[in-house]
């Protein structure tokens, strides 16, 4: 199945659905390659995720019998990183390293970066794209839910810097998302879980009907059930393509993540930083405590909150979690964040800090 999602900046890119992507007889990504490329010989350059690389039995030879078959003229030596926030805050080094394979190769404007890994591999073969030679295209096969959800779909590239979370940003629009849903099947129990925050997240500000899909069966998602799995990436992007994308519910967890010294898995975060908003969303009468219940059951039932149970210290200290909101400021030029107003809507207003504080202490 192929669907458009639209640019910011205006226009379309396809986001194309395709289980075993890699499969011989498997055409959808040589079409997209065709396409992005405008060849029928599309030159490419792979960066991949170390762990999906030794968790998916023979993806060596399978990708090598792929572009054989389908004439797609594959660099050597591909880029092979290992996964995790480490990758986009060690100084550069791993962006550079993707760059200086993509200059060296001679890849070009009329070639493209594919990208296939969870939202650090995203991020650091992204940024490393838009550098090289003053961008190269990118299609991005995320692996994990989270980034089935967001990270493939953003139109930027961040790394970390100085302790803060996505300080070095870039813009960065896929010129196309292959979506291969059984990647997910090589994550960790708690990477699986964790990605589901992002199906509420998106939910919580784009789909009434959503949330409480997602809250019936969030059981299921935790005992790794696939076919719940897909229902919830399925739903939330629908979502992302009839609402677009939404900040609502990061400032505090990237600020969160940077406090821990990025110990704190992404996924988790984003739990937490949408159970604190929507507690402010309930002070401010934004939302009813029902509707917030209605949320909180979907993180709590499918494990996504399990990294609050270690993270309690992180969130007792109000006021460096508060400079969080400086950092947003710095990004995005003012304190306003998007908030639900109800559920599957969303406002955007500027944060009174003492309500924010009474919704910390409601999460501590």
């Amino acid at each position: 199945m192929k669907i458009s999602i639209n640019r910011k900046s205006g226009g379309e890119y396809p986001v194309v659905f395709a289980e075993d992507v890699f499969a011989e007889d498997n055409t959808a990504l040589a079409e997209t390659l065709r396409g992005v490329t405008g060849s029928e010989t599309p030159r490419i350059m792979l960066v991949a995720d170390m762990n999906v690389v030794q968790h998916t039995e023979g993806l060596g030879t399978k990708i090598g019998r792929y572009v054989k078959t389908h004439g797609i003229d594959l660099v050597d030596s591909p880029v092979v990183l290992p996964g995790g926030e480490k990758i986009k805050c060690d100084s550069l080094h791993c962006a550079h390293r993707v760059a200086t394979a993509a200059v060296e190769a001679r890849i070009g404007a009329g070639d493209c970066v594919l990208a296939l890994g969870g939202g650090t591999i995203l991020d650091v073969a992204s940024w490393a794209a838009a550098q090289a030679r003053g961008g190269i295209k990118i299609v991005r096969i995320p692996t994990t839910v989270a980034s089935m959800i967001e990270a493939a779909f953003v139109d930027n590239a961040a790394l970390d810097c100085a302790g803060i979370k996505d300080a070095l940003r870039v813009p960065c629009t896929p010129a196309a998302v292959v979506i291969d849903t059984r990647f997910a099947s090589t994550v960790l129990d708690g990477v699986w879980r964790a990605g589901y925050s992002e199906a509420v997240r998106i939910a919580t500000v784009a789909d009434a009907d959503l949330v409480g899909r997602l809250a019936d069966m969030a059981g299921d998602f935790s005992g790794r059930d696939d076919a719940a799995m897909v229902e919830a990436v399925n739903g939330a992007i629908a979502a992302r393509r009839k609402c677009g994308g939404t900040d609502f519910g990061l400032w505090s967890a990237l600020r969160l993540e940077a406090m821990s010294g990025y110990k704190l898995p992404h996924g988790y975060a984003v739990a937490i930083g949408v159970a604190v908003d929507t507690a402010y969303a309930q002070l401010r009468g934004l939302m009813t405590e029902q509707e917030r219940a209605l949320v909180m059951r979907s993180l709590e039932e499918c494990g996504a909150m399990d990294g609050a149970l270690h993270s309690r210290y992180l969130v007792a200290q109000t006021e460096s979690v508060l400079r969080g909101l400086d950092a947003w400021r710095l990004t995005t030029g003012g304190e306003s964040i998007s908030l639900p107003a109800g559920l599957g809507a969303c406002v955007v207003e500027k944060v009174d800090r003492e309500t924010m504080k009474q919704a910390l202490n409601m999460i501590k």
